[in-house]
């Protein structure tokens, strides 16, 4: 597939259900489910989300905060190759974060005169909140051109843009490997057997509901060497499709955070927002009336007005920024205009 310039991210929409149902039947992940009904749901709740950035914050501490669900489409004129999502509050009193935490010990026996490693699983929950960075979707020929690494880009750049929305530390839950025909091995020898509940049905359960996992869940460590070795291999441990986004967010300063999903075993990495330099560069600039006189370096540029994220070479003067003029029509943007800009040396 031919990359095109006018590779636009933007917010969803209504005529998007299409194009996104295409995209879960050919990938067949949990990332983004295969019925229309959730998707017809995560995008009313994207549009509602999005509607709410315009009104001003409630005076109240207690609703200062409201939750949103934002996700974003990766448009190659009228064909959708990707799609991302971002989660303003992720644990609260509410609903919580649960994981489990990975503790490695070491055990003595004078009578053996040996020790022994064991890595215990212990069921934690938090109800600090993050803001998590949610299912990263790419379509197949896309794949290896860079728009993974826009669609992060760009959920970093709105945090950006409303640090007010989001809170002051981010979470990524990445996928694990998994077998071919999408079932998980931890689940399967975890989960399943606690629960009676399949890798894919718990999962959209956990989407409304996480009290089965208070209840049915042990409260004691699980000691991991006891469990099937294909069910080890994989805690902690990063898919193969998912390595690529594993290190574009080491390199925006996240961190593995030592606890691993309570379903498929996958690895949490995190970090505050003074940790991720992308944001902590990112700059509000102000759209001037001329034209670029010099090729500078490329940004992700990021609409107030619009929420749409374009990769482009500008020239940034001071507190201003010149755009060529395809860029500025894209973007909907005129002079005066304030738009956000990221780079993308990371």
């Amino acid at each position: 597939m031919t990359a095109s310039p006018f590779l636009l991210i933007r917010p969803v929409h209504t005529d998007d259900a299409t194009g996104l149902v295409q995209l879960a039947a050919l990938l067949d992940t949990i990332n983004l489910p295969r019925d229309p009904e959730a998707i017809a749901s995560i995008i009313a709740e994207s549009m509602a989300s999005f509607g709410r950035l315009a009104c001003p914050l409630p005076a109240s501490t207690e609703s200062r905060h409201p939750k949103g669900t934002y996700t974003l489409v990766a448009m190659q004129g009228e064909q959708l190759l990707g799609t991302a999502s971002l989660l303003s509050h992720h644990g609260t009193p509410d609903d919580p974060h649960y994981y489990l935490r990975v503790v490695e010990q070491t055990f003595h026996s004078k009578q053996l005169d040996t020790k022994r490693h064991r890595h215990l699983l212990r069921l934690e929950h938090d109800e600090e909140p993050w803001t998590e960075l949610g299912g990263l979707v790419v379509h197949p020929e896309a794949r290896r051109q860079g728009l993974g690494k826009l669609l992060v880009a760009a959920r970093l750049l709105l945090v950006a843009m409303h640090r007010e929305r989001f809170c002051q530390r981010l979470l990524a839950e990445l996928l694990p490997p998994r077998r071919e025909d999408g079932s998980n091995a931890f689940w399967d020898a975890l989960g399943g057997l606690l629960t009676g509940l399949n890798y894919y049905r718990a999962d959209l359960l956990c989407r409304t509901d996480k009290e089965f996992i208070e209840s049915l869940f042990p409260r004691h460590e699980i000691v991991l060497e006891l469990l099937p070795p294909e069910a080890r291999a994989v805690v902690g441990q990063v898919g193969l499709a998912t390595v690529p986004v594993c290190k574009l967010l080491q390199r925006a300063g996240f961190r593995y955070l030592a606890t691993v999903d309570p379903f498929d075993g996958g690895p949490h990495y995190g970090a505050s927002l003074a940790e991720v330099q992308p944001i902590q560069d990112s700059r509000c600039l102000v759209c001037l009336d001329l034209p670029p006189t010099a090729v500078g370096h490329k940004v992700l540029l990021g609409s107030l007005q619009s929420y749409c994220f374009y990769a482009a070479p500008v020239q940034v003067c001071g507190h201003g920024v010149r755009l060529e003029e395809a860029t500025a029509r894209l973007l909907d943007l005129q002079p005066g205009d304030r738009v956000w800009a990221m780079g993308l040396d990371w």
